[in-house]
């Protein structure tokens, strides 16, 4: 008897047997279907899948970043949902992930396509782009009391920065460990940034808002990033990647009503990795994880997020191998960069090997972070 979905609180395991990636640029001169296009196809080839292998489709993008509405029709065929089971959600591709995941352990479908892609369309370039990713992050609050006043992700950074300097943080600390996560993405093929920076060089860069500086904010870039996940009775007769998802979980952190999100920024987080853990037969995550990529939007929310996930006792060297949002943060398409950047370590560790990965949806920035976590083993 095939046992499928979750018993005993256990998930299925599911299997990744596809990843590919576009290069993470400043913007990209392609559209939206090209860039989706382009790592479907890859993905599924390295998995010597088909577009009729396709069960479902999971695709996370944005209208108003993609500058059309229904944006969906027009990536739909492109990553494999024409005339099969498809949707989009407009948030971040550990969403869809683990939507895609889900459905594969509830034995709905044997294979699955999540997808992330995030090249906003807007003629503006450098700091106007920036901007123009500030202004829609300020349409996504709320329009009566939070909208009026400015609040974008960039401020509620500021806002969490000011709270932890007051506590139990130093300015000079938070710039070094921003120049440490940036200089670990250095002479990575996937990273936005490729300069060695020191905590001074972090300090003196232009001023973005209240103590933080540009180094300490996200490197932004756009991309696509496209994940194909099996049932491990497929993926068993199939090529490609050796990495089972063998827990999954989410959680939305509190709004501006309360102040969860300026004092426990790891709410969501702690949340997401509960589940996920319990899913994954995982009671000791400090022992029993091996490595985590993890997002932390600043320096500020490092220690927080990474406690969240109760692995902050492990060695740095086990901790985002590549200096994770601090090196390239592709938009939507971060959860899916993060799972690439686990399956490319699992792959070059000893079979067994265990990894966690973490995503934040960072439109509205600390408020009502959504957050997703997925335990990931070698095979």
């Amino acid at each position: 008897m095939t046992v499928t979905g979750s018993e005993g609180g256990r998930a299925a395991p599911v299997a990744v047997v596809g990843l590919a990636s576009t290069p993470f640029l400043p913007e990209h001169d392609a559209v939206l279907d090209e860039l989706v296009y382009d790592v479907v196809s890859r993905a599924l080839s390295e998995a010597a899948l088909r577009k009729q292998d396709i069960g479902l489709s999971v695709t996370a993008s944005m209208d108003i970043f993609d500058g059309r509405s229904i944006s969906a029709g027009m990536t739909n065929s492109a990553s494999g949902g024409y005339l099969s089971d498809s949707y989009r959600l407009e948030s971040d591709s550990g969403t869809a992930i683990l939507a895609a995941a889900e459905a594969i352990a509830a034995g709905e479908v044997e294979v699955a396509v999540a997808v992330g892609v995030y090249n906003p369309e807007t003629a503006a370039h450098g700091a106007e782009r920036r901007a123009f990713v500030e202004q829609i992050s300020n349409l996504a609050f709320d329009p009566h009391f939070a909208r009026p006043v400015g609040l974008t992700a960039e401020a509620t950074y500021a806002l969490h920065t000011a709270w932890a300097l007051e506590n139990d943080r130093t300015l000079a600390e938070l710039a070094d460990l921003t120049a440490a996560e940036i200089n670990k993405s250095v002479g990575h093929a996937r990273s936005a940034r490729q300069e060695q920076v020191t905590g001074a060089a972090v300090l003196a860069a232009p001023r973005a808002n209240g103590a933080l500086t540009e180094l300490m904010l996200p490197a932004h870039s756009a991309g696509a990033v496209a994940v194909v996940l099996a049932s491990p009775a497929r993926a068993a007769r199939l090529p490609g990647r050796n990495a089972l998802i063998t827990g999954f979980g989410r959680g939305t952190g509190g709004y501006l009503s309360g102040t969860q999100w300026l004092t426990d920024v790891g709410a969501s987080t702690r949340h997401a990795a509960h589940t996920a853990y319990r899913t994954a037969g995982v009671t000791v995550a400090r022992e029993q994880i091996d490595l985590v990529e993890f997002t932390a939007p600043t320096a500020s929310m490092y220690h927080p997020l990474l406690e969240a996930l109760d692995l902050d006792g492990l060695a740095p060297d086990r901790i985002n191998a590549w200096g994770s949002a601090a090196g390239v943060y592709p938009g939507l398409a971060n959860g899916a960069a993060r799972l690439v950047d686990a399956v490319d370590r699992l792959g070059e560790s000893s079979t067994g090997t265990t990894a966690v990965v973490h995503s934040v949806d960072t439109v509205t920035g600390a408020v009502a972070l959504d957050s997703t976590v997925l335990v990931v083993q070698g095979v």
